[in-house]
């Protein structure tokens, strides 16, 4: 005997929610193909490829609309969870160190001396590592096909007279990553991301987008909080994959 369309329906129905249950990614077909040309516009497997980044460049602090302060930098980011950065052309440069559930502040202490160096806080650790795995470069090749994440297709919007294609992203936490992609170039125009324990929404905005090692590079980031701006970085070289020692995501060895 043949089933009834009601009865087929709620098998259907049944099994979509076993797969969910089990954590298969909710990927509709609209939003896959927008993610693969997005990232073909940014270098396809050049792309995929990137374990390290290195840029240096000037950033510009804001506060209440107004420059705070400004500084030349020096960033080395790798994965799965490592990340310093320098502050100004000093040789002992100020910065920060992030190494997995590991951290530590650096300071110039009086002329002539070694660096200081402070542990971070536990919660300075984690506000870090929930920023690094929320970051596009990370969640574009690392999250995505994940079996929990779900990504969607989320409409269009225009911004500055430009049409981009809306990509929902949420990762096996939940947290919400939602990139605007443009509809001619592909290249995002602008990224946000909102953390399921945090009140707050994080923006990005790129521009003026430049190929390194094969891969396309915005060298223009405007960060808000928000929609109030907390920073503009200006970048000015950047470097795929150099090869960075481990050791240079570690402090000083009398700091240990």
């Amino acid at each position: 005997m043949s089933r009834s369309p009601l009865i087929r329906q709620a098998l259907i129905v049944t099994v979509l929610l076993i797969f969910s249950a089990n954590g298969f990614a909710q990927t509709t077909p609209a939003a896959r193909q927008l993610l693969d040309s997005m990232i073909q516009s940014l270098g396809g497997k050049q792309f995929l490829d990137v374990r390290e980044i290195q840029t240096t460049g000037r950033f510009f602090a804001f506060n209440k609309g107004e420059i705070s302060q400004s500084d030349v930098y020096a960033s080395y980011w790798k994965v799965p969870d490592m990340d310093r950065i320098e502050y100004g052309k000093d040789k002992l440069k100020p910065g920060r160190i992030n190494n997995g559930l590991e951290g530590w502040i650096l300071t110039p202490a009086a002329k002539g001396k070694d660096l200081d160096v402070e542990k971070q806080s536990a919660a300075d650790i984690d506000e870090f590592l929930k920023g690094f795995r929320m970051s596009f470069n990370y969640v574009i090749r690392f999250v995505v096909n994940t079996p929990k994440a779900t990504i969607l297709h989320a409409g269009s919007e225009t911004i500055d007279t430009k049409r981009a294609d809306i990509l929902e992203i949420r990762d096996a936490q939940k947290n919400l990553m939602r990139v605007y992609i443009d509809r001619e170039t592909r290249y995002p125009l602008k990224v946000q991301t909102r953390l399921t324990d945090e009140q707050f929404t994080d923006e990005w905005i790129y521009a003026n987008w430049h190929k390194f090692d094969g891969v396309m590079t915005p060298l223009m980031v405007v960060r808000y909080r928000d929609g109030v701006k907390r920073q503009e970085t200006r970048v000015e070289t950047v470097a795929y994959n150099p090869g960075f020692p481990d050791s240079l995501f570690e402090p000083p060895a009398k700091a240990k």
